[in-house]
C-alpha cells in the first residue's frame, strides 16, 4: 500500500498547489485510465482553457464471478485503481483534442480463475496509460464530456482499452 500512498500525496500536492492556477474540473470516468468506474479530478497548469494540465482519481473495477459451486467458468476479486497523469487539450472551443500520458496503480486481493485454473493471487502493479480523444467544454463554468482511447502498457504486453467521461468544468 506504499505506492497508493506516495500516489496519493502527490495528488495532495499537486492539486494544492494549482488550484487557484486554472481552469479545473470533475468526472466520472467510464474505462479509460481508472479500468473501470472512476472520480477524478483535473486542472490546467495556466488560467487557459486549453494547454497542459494534470488529473487525478480513484476508481474500482467490481469483482465478476461466473458459473456456480461446482464449475466456475472466470472469476476475478474487486481491483483498486488509481489514475494520475498529464494531459494537453488543443482546439478551439468547446472541441479539443486531448493527448496524455499516465500512470495508474492497481490493487487487487482475491481468487482469479479462468476454467479450471484458478488461483489466489494479490495484485499490485503499476501500468502506463497513454491517451488520446475529444474533450467538449464550453468556456467557463459548464458540463464537460470526453471519449478516448487509452491503451494499457504492462510488464509483458499491452491491452487496448478506450474509454467516456462526465462531468463539470469549473
Amino acid at each position: 500500500m506504499k505506492p497508493l500512498f506516495f500516489l496519493f500525496l502527490i495528488g495532495l500536492f499537486v492539486s494544492g498547489k494549482i488550484s487557484s492556477q486554472g481552469t479545473q474540473s470533475v468526472f466520472l470516468e467510464l474505462g479509460g485510465n481508472g479500468l473501470g468506474f472512476s472520480a477524478n479530478y483535473d486542472a490546467r497548469f495556466k488560467k487557459d482553457e486549453k494547454g497542459l494540465g494534470f488529473r487525478a482519481g480513484v476508481g474500482i473495477f467490481p469483482g465478476a464471478r461466473a458459473g456456480d459451486n461446482n464449475f466456475t467458468i472466470f472469476s476475478w476479486p474487486s481491483i483498486l485503481s488509481v489514475p494520475v497523469g498529464l494531459n494537453y487539450l488543443m482546439g478551439k472551443a468547446p472541441n479539443y483534442f486531448e493527448g496524455g500520458l499516465g500512470a495508474t496503480y492497481l490493487y487487487g486481493k482475491g481468487r482469479f480463475t479462468f476454467f479450471f485454473f484458478g488461483t489466489d493471487e494479490k495484485l499490485s502493479t503499476v501500468v502506463f496509460v497513454p491517451s488520446a480523444g475529444y474533450r467538449y467544454a464550453k468556456v467557463g463554468k459548464a458540463f464537460q464530456f470526453r471519449s478516448f482511447i487509452s491503451p494499457y502498457i504492462f510488464k509483458g504486453g499491452a491491452a487496448f482499452f478506450g474509454g467516456m467521461s462526465f462531468g463539470y468544468k469549473f
